[in-house]
Order: structure tokens, then sequence, then C-alpha cells
């Protein structure tokens, strides 16, 4: 096993507020997410995109650089949650098999936005 890193950025942010951006492939398990923000406030919202869409992330308007350490719900083998006591949720990993895609609103126009996905493979 090993850790992967992989870089998406946004683009030049166009005048209507929006980017967007696609990862290349990858997979394993997301263990964090650092996000480099422009100066100005904008929206990040980042997505698992398979045959399902699973939402990573999902962050309102900020300007300050941030590490996060997105979890999901374990399920069982029926698709329903589980947990510790009834209660306290079992958190995982996301597990990615494809691509992550990377979107921005609210943002000010030609700022862009970094991230960097940290895979455990």
């Amino acid at each position: 096993m090993g850790i992967q890193q992989y870089r998406i950025n946004s683009g030049p942010i166009a005048a209507d507020g929006t980017a967007t951006a696609v990862s290349r492939f990858m997979k394993g398990d997301i263990l964090s997410v650092e996000i480099n923000y422009p100066a100005n406030t904008c929206t990040v919202d980042l997505d698992i995109q398979e045959a399902v869409v699973q939402k990573i992330i999902d962050l309102s308007a900020d300007n300050t650089d941030k590490v996060v350490y997105p979890t999901t719900s374990a399920q069982d083998n029926t698709g329903s949650a589980v947990s510790y006591d009834g209660t306290n949720a079992i958190k995982v990993p996301f597990a990615v098999h494809g691509r992550v895609k990377l979107s921005i609103a609210s943002g000010t126009e030609n700022d862009e936005v970094t991230v960097f996905i940290n895979v455990r493979t």
C-alpha cells in the first residue's frame, strides 16, 4: 500500500463565478483533501464521478486554505447504516475508482482553486 497525491486545478473562474475540472483516473481510499483557495471567497464541491455520484466535500463560501478528512457512513450488506451503539455511525473513507469533479461557484473572475487529494492505493 502507498499514498498517491492527485492535483486538480479549476482553471480561471468564469465571469459567472463558476469553474469545473475533472481529475485523472484514481483508485483507492480518499484520506484527505487540501483546498488552496484564492484571496477572494468561493464555494467548493468535490464529487466522485462514477455511475452513482457521491459528494465528497461541500464547502460554503471561504477563502482560507484548509485540509479536510472526508468520511462517509459504513453500511451493511442491505445498504443500511451501521453504528457502534445505535447512535454513533461508523465512519469510513470514501472509496474511489474513477474520476473526481471539482466544482466552483460564487467565485471571482480569473481566480483559481487547486485541490490535492491524498489517496491510499
